[in-house]
């Protein structure tokens, strides 16, 4: 699934079996895609990914389905 952040971040959430390796538990592949000016940039790189573990996607979606629940119950100012 691909989450257009803004008009230049986007970040990428994934699972694909060409990244499982013998011995490492770490297969869900989190990336963010960067465009625009070099200097707007938060990474060095226009893209940088990493692999997260089945329980660290899951307590990341719960942490972002905290964020989203205590967010709707705040008042906008």
């Amino acid at each position: 699934m691909i989450i257009k952040v803004d008009e230049n971040t986007s970040l990428e959430v994934y699972f694909d079996p060409a990244d499982r390796e013998q011995g490492f538990d770490d297969e869900i592949r989190f990336r963010i895609y960067e465009s625009g000016p070099e200097d707007f940039g938060l990474f060095a790189a226009n893209e940088t990914s990493f692999l997260l573990t089945c329980e660290q996607a899951e307590r990341l979606a719960s942490a972002l389905h905290k964020a989203v629940t205590d967010s709707g119950c705040a008042p906008r100012s």
